[in-house]
């Protein structure tokens, strides 16, 4: 799977170097817990650096400015053992490696799950980096009809991506995954990357107003007066009225 990963994403040839890495490699770069590094034995079958991007590799500038340096984008691929704890193994990998990564996550049944993460340097200290939370990806099947699927796959070419300089690069793959909650919503993914930025737009509201939804639900499950309950039940119903009306919005987005 991994060859077909880097000509499915059409990585330049001149940058890749699809080699194993081993897991202790991780342990010294990543300052990582007692409980992490259990986690790579015990739940990572084998992990390889597929490509390094730089401005010799792929005669992409690279970015600085007072937040961020990206000199580099790595992409690894990692074969998991089992599905268990893969949130926290992502984040692990992710803070053991200072430059953006791309990573690609197979499962022991040939599924992927894609993640992304921006970094921003530490102002107190320029030599060390502050992680973005991890964007993750569903789990799902890369060669499936699924057209959706399809769309995301093609989105992330590394030929349909910004060259301006290595951060723009590594945002353009950042936005499109930022937009995949939508296919397990409406079962849909857009093609069109100037709609990109109103589509992450919804999808951040509809994530807002579906926390506000649970919130309404667990402090309804504790309110014994009925008129109270019967205005939490009404907030509930124009909460989901208004994520409906979101997810029509990005039906519309889409096509």
């Amino acid at each position: 799977m991994r060859d077909w990963a880097i000509e499915q994403f059409e990585i330049p040839q001149r940058t890749v170097l699809n080699r194993k890495v081993p897991k202790k490699t991780f342990f010294s770069q990543g300052d990582l817990s007692k409980k992490e590094k259990e986690l790579f034995t015990s739940q990572i079958e084998a992990i390889y650096l597929l490509s390094v991007m730089n401005q010799q590799s792929m005669n992409i500038a690279p970015y600085q400015s007072e937040e961020h340096h990206y000199a580099e984008v790595v992409w690894i691929y990692v074969q998991l053992r089992t599905n268990e704890h893969v949130t926290r193994i992502i984040q692990a990998i992710h803070k053991s490696i200072p430059n953006p990564v791309v990573l690609i996550t197979e499962s022991h049944e040939q599924e992927w799950l894609l993640s992304t993460c921006h970094k921003r340097l530490n102002k107190n200290d320029p030599t060390k980096v502050v992680m973005d939370e991890p964007l993750l990806t569903e789990w799902f099947d890369p060669k499936s009809t699924n057209n959706s699927y399809e769309r995301l796959l093609n989105a992330l070419k590394c030929s349909n991506q910004s060259f301006v300089d290595l951060f723009k690069f590594y945002d353009d793959l950042n936005k499109w995954i930022r937009c995949t909650p939508i296919i397990e919503w409406i079962d849909c993914y857009p093609t069109e990357s100037e709609k990109r930025d109103q589509i992450i737009s919804r999808v951040n509201e509809v994530n807002m107003k579906k926390s506000q939804l649970e919130e309404l639900k667990q402090k309804q499950t504790k309110v014994l007066d009925f008129g109270t309950k019967m205005e939490l039940h009404m907030e509930m119903k124009q909460m989901e009225s208004n994520i409906e009306s979101l997810l029509s919005e990005l039906k519309e987005l889409c096509n």
